[in-house]
């Protein structure tokens, strides 16, 4: 009887150990692995991966930072451009051609009556009989008309069209301008708001309209003082189409016609990089 209860105590005592052993033998594996040479590249190359992700996010963090100050210092280029233009133009009074009378000169002259001609005695008078029906009097031929809006009005849309400019909304600023100058054809920021419309297309790599707009300006305003400028972004805009030889002859004729001027010393400059390219 003793040795029949004996076996079965004998075995539970047995199992704890045999569990035990099999515990410290899973044990010893996983130390084995750890401290394989698998594992310790494993480790190495997920934390070189860290510091490369790590390296990424900071030259793209500088690489924001800088496009950002680019972005803000072209903005402050447009504005100071623009602003040095206008002083200028407001000390010239309106670009219009100098053999014509400008429209500040206008009310002056209206305002003096011309001097009532003298009758001639060899001449009969004209009753008012002979007046009906014969030839009237003929307003004269290319007088400039009054324009049809206000000027406050105007300069208010050109501002506005500006500041989404300068703000970096090209796409706003194109509808706007474009707005503009149906709106105001004929006015006095005409000349600047097709120049700076041909510049939000520049801006965007848009050359095809942007050189249709500059040419546009070139065309109808040749004494703007954005003249110099819209002939030299041509001569750009040819260049980065692939159109050398023409981008050439532009901007010679700049430097021919304009020697002195700013635009043509940067002319000087893109036709020594295209020659040399």
């Amino acid at each position: 009887m003793v040795l029949i209860f004996g076996l079965p105590m004998a075995a539970a005592a047995q199992a704890p150990v045999q569990d035990n052993a099999a515990f410290g033998e899973r044990i010893a594996r996983l130390e084995q692995m750890i401290n394989s040479d698998t594992m310790v590249e494993l480790l190495g190359t997920v934390q070189a991966l860290q510091r490369e992700v790590q390296s990424l996010r900071g030259e793209v963090e500088l690489q924001g930072h800088n496009l950002s100050q680019i972005k803000h210092r072209q903005r402050e280029l447009y504005l100071d451009l623009d602003r040095r233009l206008q002083r200028l133009e407001s000390g010239q009074g309106v670009a219009a051609p100098t053999a014509q009378p400008g429209p500040v000169e206008e009310p002056a002259m209206a305002a003096s009556a011309p001097p009532a001609p003298v009758p001639d005695a060899t001449v009969p008078a004209l009753s008012s009989r002979t007046l009906i029906g014969s030839a009237q009097p003929e307003p004269p031929p290319d007088m400039p008309e009054t324009p049809q809006f206000d000027p406050a009005d105007e300069q208010r849309a050109y501002q506005a069209a500006f500041d989404l400019l300068k703000a970096g909304r090209y796409e706003q600023a194109t509808q706007s301008f474009t707005a503009f100058l149906q709106e105001f054809p004929n006015g006095e920021y005409s000349d600047n708001a097709q120049y700076w419309l041909a510049e939000a297309y520049y801006v965007e790599r848009k050359f095809e309209p942007a050189l249709k707009q500059f040419e546009n300006l070139v065309a109808t305003h040749p004494e703007s003082q954005k003249l110099t400028h819209a002939l030299l972004k041509i001569g750009y805009i040819n260049d980065e189409l692939g159109r050398r030889a023409e981008a050439e002859r532009v901007l010679n004729d700049l430097i021919t016609r304009f020697p002195q001027s700013t635009a043509a010393g940067l002319a000087r400059k893109r036709l020594q990089r295209i020659r040399s390219g």
